[in-house]
């Protein structure tokens, strides 16, 4: 009996992703290697800068200062590379956060980086001791509660930007149906020309991909960030 190995549609989106972005940090990179820090940035040193920037002040007024350095690097990237998932349907690409393989994967970086933080920062006995507080009977739901942000995250992503993709197959579907019936009532064995589509789905597809997109990875980063910052000492 053989083995059959199957490589999913999305697997090509996804490394094509990552090869983009990865040659986009090299490029942007040697750009700014190559300025002079005593010139103004422009072009897209500036706006590498300004999205820098942005990150930064976001993780220090939810974490806190201390942590930026650490911790922005990684909510920039996961916030590009899911940005750029949930929008790459308007080029005609499969998005890559439709995958639940691809969403639960982002959601565990994150809730292992949650783990790592609660212990390096209180210790492992700390950390153990938390399962059975306040009693040992709550061991069970404290462990589901540990789990729950690596569930809840990686279907919130999944479930919204998989709908938004239902949503708008269907709408295509239809404008074709209709555009389709319309023709057919002047021309017989017309084929099926979908020109109602253009004229419907720009505005969706501004509201599901571009709008919803930007959100829900906000929502992502935002939670990340929150989890992350709530295992910190309180001072």
């Amino acid at each position: 009996m053989g083995i059959t190995i199957t490589i999913q549609r999305e697997v090509p989106y996804i490394l094509g992703l990552v090869a983009l972005i990865s040659g986009l940090c090299v490029w942007i990179g040697h750009k700014i290697k190559n300025t002079d820090p005593l010139d103004k940035p422009k072009g897209v040193v500036m706006l590498a800068c300004w999205l820098v920037e942005i990150i930064d002040n976001n993780v220090i007024s939810i974490v806190d200062k201390k942590h930026a350095k650490r911790l922005g690097p990684y909510i920039g990237t996961i916030a590009i590379y899911i940005f750029l998932s949930n929008i790459s349907g308007l080029f005609g690409l499969f998005p890559p956060t439709q995958n639940y393989s691809v969403t639960l994967t982002l959601a565990l970086i994150t809730w292992i980086m949650i783990q790592y933080t609660c212990i390096k920062e209180n210790g492992l006995g700390s950390y153990l001791h938390g399962y059975i507080e306040p009693f040992p009977l709550f061991l069970v739901p404290n462990i589901f509660g540990r789990i729950a942000p690596l569930i809840s995250m990686s279907l919130r992503l999944f479930g919204n930007i998989l709908s938004g993709g239902i949503i708008m197959s269907l709408v295509y579907s239809f404008t074709g149906f209709v555009s389709n019936a319309v023709v057919g009532l002047f021309v017989s064995d017309a084929s099926i020309f979908n020109f109602i589509g253009p004229f419907v789905a720009p505005v969706l597809h501004a509201y599901f991909d571009v709008f919803s997109g930007f959100i829900q990875m906000f929502i992502f980063i935002t939670l990340t960030m929150v989890f992350i910052g709530n295992e910190l000492p309180q001072e």
